[in-house]
């Protein structure tokens, strides 16, 4: 979050922000005319080596504690791009397709469309699947003689395209489509 953000904030924990807010407050109150803006950096900028040398030699003179919050996001920011960096690398791991840029499932649906977004998200289907269970050959369609995985069933085989109108609009489906939200949750009746 950016000063600006965390200033015009409500709510903070930082004493520092606390501290900028209160002086910011005693300014207003003696009739000072306040106002921020937002420089998005120094690069280009006559005097910028002299602006960082300024700034740094004013810091070594102030004795901050470190603030928990600031750390613990600082730590979650850069984790989150450590773990996104290796997950760009894994573009041949089939849920790379459907979700690209890391964050959280959305969850807000009820249990059965989870449990059946989960199924499609990571290909295993009693359909698709059972026959490991018996220890026999995979299932094939019966209309293309293809091995039955879900990529088949939801973005190309035939047999199924008037359900994939019905229920997606499409004749042909984007599995990146499994890793957003659905408004309504009416598609979960599709079957095949």
């Amino acid at each position: 979050m950016s000063l600006l953000e965390s200033l015009r904030s409500s709510s903070t924990r930082n004493p520092l922000i606390k501290e900028v807010k209160g002086f910011y407050r005693h300014l207003l109150s003696k009739g000072a005319r306040v106002l921020f803006s937002w420089v998005p950096s120094h690069v280009g900028i006559t005097g910028n080596e002299l602006a960082d040398k300024s700034a740094k030699s004013a810091t070594e003179f102030l004795t901050r504690p470190i603030v928990y919050a600031d750390v613990r996001s600082a730590v979650n920011q850069w984790c989150h791009y450590q773990w996104q960096e290796k997950w760009n690398m894994k573009t041949n791991n089939k849920l790379h397709v459907i979700k690209p840029v890391l964050s959280h499932w959305i969850t807000k649906l009820n249990r059965r469309c989870d449990v059946v977004l989960t199924r499609l998200r990571i290909g295993h289907t009693r359909l698709t699947h059972k026959y490991l269970l018996f220890a026999e050959s995979p299932p094939t369609c019966s209309h293309c003689g293809d091995v039955l995985i879900v990529k088949h069933i939801l973005t190309y085989c035939v047999a199924v395209n008037r359900q994939r109108l019905r229920y997606f609009h499409s004749s042909s489906f984007d599995l990146s489509f499994l890793g957003v939200y659905f408004g309504t949750p009416g598609w979960v009746g599709f079957r095949c």
